[in-house]
């Protein structure tokens, strides 16, 4: 049965603190033509099997417990069938749902971002596509080749997107470089309306603290006047579940993106409460072209078993009125969120059961309008399994906020990563967030709250057809964020990205959703779908190869032809010692024999012959 639990409280405290504030300049941005077919894109992807948590670390303790925990409490409460609930706010429709571009890497990392005109600009890790609205695919790219003019960089990843409905552009963000020592954000900003079209393209410091830190986990969203970027500095050769060291916000006038000239911004770092550093810090997108130059950011103490608290910071104006200040306070709620367990997935036999990791209970995705915040986390639920917290804070500028929190759950699914988009008219919201049934495979769905903060049932978008099993772990990555969007010229409509699994590969799905609220013409079309094989003689698009590594080191991925001639440096990436996969796109090569090295700097570490059959 579907349960929405819900608090109020009416709470708040006022912390004092001196945060640091840098003034800087970017250089010059080397413009990009995102359809430019100068280089050949093969779609370079490498991934790390074994990504278990660290043992003994606080992640990996927890989520232990956690498993014990459940265990004995479903021994004490044997479940029955569950039984289906209607919700009292209308169903969302299911316009259209049609599989998106694959995700090479894991985790996959889903944003969506959909112009006025209907331009749908959708990314995973690490590669975007541009469609139209049918689903046609206008454009398909990896990030590697689209940032090839800037630099030969390292793997490219967690690639963010939004669109600005005033200036009618695209905003792309992501980084490159898991060390201090290559690490760099790169910022594009689109010329046009065309997200195929050219891009203003920038590369930022992603070490700038001298630290030994580097950039991981951007957020971003905008004001009237500004790009908001947030991002966790993580500690060179640890692994980001026990190396944060502090979460900063990059405050970036969006005009000089949009004009190419220089980007000025302020980078606010040391952003703590009661000298503890905030952690995961995630921006309140405004929802409406009635944009202020205010912003607002929410987090939660992610890592704690249990908690009510809700740290809120505001930057009060825009970068170039240079009047910009930041303040905090802390909202107290009953509402009692918490570290969340893994969610799992169908057992089979006497196989180890696969599970899907929910990481923590951070804020994955917020919106801001007329006062109010929403907001969607992880969370620990009262059946012990992994839900959705879904909070609203009602007059977040006033002396007294007031914050809802409803938690999302049922005794036979798991929810999470959820993020909403506002469809005004007294704050109807949609959401969408990953499910997982513990007899059947994750998939994702959508969810309606109306103006009398009733919701509707939970809509499956898609459901998946296999677990998700990649990873040699038991522990497979389902996130790590979610994104739904509304069409500014047709307000009862979003577009959002999902993920599902097929033949153990997690999937990747866009899906347009109608508010019923306002009825709209309907047109089916059935879903496309594609498979990626790995073999070889290549008679697909795809060949990949497993590798153990020993040891850390740098390797290149290089393509040559069979008389050994350099047809292209694939990739270059550090990679961590373990078990990997890497792949990528063959049909720009023609029939016959091609190899694939694996070079470090001590020298070639294995050359694979590769039979292009068709």
């Amino acid at each position: 049965m579907n349960k929405y639990f819900t608090f109020l409280a009416l709470f708040f405290f006022v912390n004092v603190h001196a945060q640091t504030k840098t003034d800087g300049v970017s250089g010059k941005p080397v413009v990009i033509n995102a359809s430019d077919k100068s280089r050949i894109d093969y779609f370079p992807s490498i991934v790390q099997l074994t990504q278990s948590l660290v043992p003994s670390s606080e992640y990996f303790n927890k989520k232990v417990e956690l498993e014990h925990a459940r265990n004995a409490y479903e021994a004490q409460h044997p479940k029955s069938e569950a039984k289906k609930t209607r919700g009292n706010a209308m169903n969302p429709m299911v316009v259209k749902s049609y599989q998106g571009n694959s995700a090479n890497n894991v985790p996959n990392d889903n944003d969506i971002a959909v112009s006025n005109g209907g331009k749908v600009l959708s990314v995973v890790n690490s590669n975007l596509q541009v469609l139209d609205d049918t689903g046609l695919v206008l454009l398909n790219k990896s990030l590697t080749a689209l940032f090839y003019p800037i630099d030969t960089f390292s793997w490219i990843s967690d690639p963010r997107v939004l669109y600005d409905p005033n200036a009618d552009r695209f905003i792309l963000v992501c980084f490159t470089g898991a060390l201090s020592t290559s690490s760099q954000i790169l910022v594009a900003f689109s010329q046009t309306n065309d997200p195929a079209g050219d891009w203003n393209c920038y590369a930022l410091n992603g070490a700038s603290f001298n630290d030994s830190t580097w950039s991981d986990y951007p957020i971003i969203a905008i004001s009237d006047k500004d790009l908001f970027m947030t991002f966790n500095q993580v500690k060179d050769n640890v692994s980001w579940t026990i190396g944060f060291k502090q979460s900063v916000i990059w405050q970036i006038s969006k005009q000089e993106g949009y004009s190419g000239n220089p980007l000025l911004y302020t980078l606010w770092s040391d952003i703590k409460y009661n000298g503890t550093n905030l952690r995961n810090i995630c921006p309140a997108k405004y929802q409406t072209t009635s944009m202020g130059n205010n912003m607002y950011f929410l987090t939660l103490r992610n890592v704690a078993s249990t908690n009510d608290s809700v740290f809120v910071t505001e930057i009060t104006d825009s970068k170039v009125s240079g009047n910009a200040q930041m303040t905090q306070k802390l909202l107290i709620t009953p509402t009692a969120y918490g570290f969340p367990p893994n969610a799992r997935q169908k057992k089979f036999g006497n196989n180890p059961r696969q599970y899907l990791m929910t990481n923590d209970a951070r804020v994955l995705a917020a919106v801001y309008e007329n006062d109010y915040v929403h907001w969607g986390s992880n969370t620990i639920t009262s059946t012990m399994n992994a839900g959705v917290y879904l909070g609203t804070i009602k007059n977040i500028s006033s002396a007294s906020p007031v914050i809802k929190g409803d938690i999302i759950t049922a005794s036979n699914m798991e929810f999470g990563y959820p993020s909403m988009a506002y469809l005004g008219n007294d704050h109807k919201l949609m959401y969408t967030f990953s499910h997982c049934y513990t007899d059947s495979f994750p998939g994702t769905s959508v969810l309606y709250r109306n103006g009398n903060e009733e919701y509707s049932d939970i809509v499956a978008v898609v459901n998946g057809v296999s677990n998700i099993n990649r990873l040699s772990d038991s522990v497979e990555r389902w996130g790590d964020y979610t994104n739904i969007q509304k069409m500014y010229t047709m307000p009862n409509r979003c577009y959002l990205c999902g993920s599902w699994g097929q033949s153990n590969y997690m999937r990747t799905q866009v899906g347009i959703i109608d508010n019923l609220d306002f009825p709209t013409a309907v047109e089916n079309l059935t879903p496309k779908f594609e498979s990626v094989l790995f073999p070889n003689p290549v008679t697909n698009q795809r060949f990949g190869i497993r590798f153990t590594l020993e040891k850390t080191q740098q390797i290149d991925f290089v393509l040559y032809d069979i008389q050994g001639r350099k047809l292209n440096h694939l990739l270059r990436n550090y990679t961590k010692q373990g078990e990997h996969e890497f792949s990528f796109e063959v049909s720009s090569l023609s029939k016959g024999n091609y190899l694939l090295q694996l070079e470090t700097k001590e020298g070639v570490l294995s050359t694979h012959k590769i039979i292009i059959a068709e």
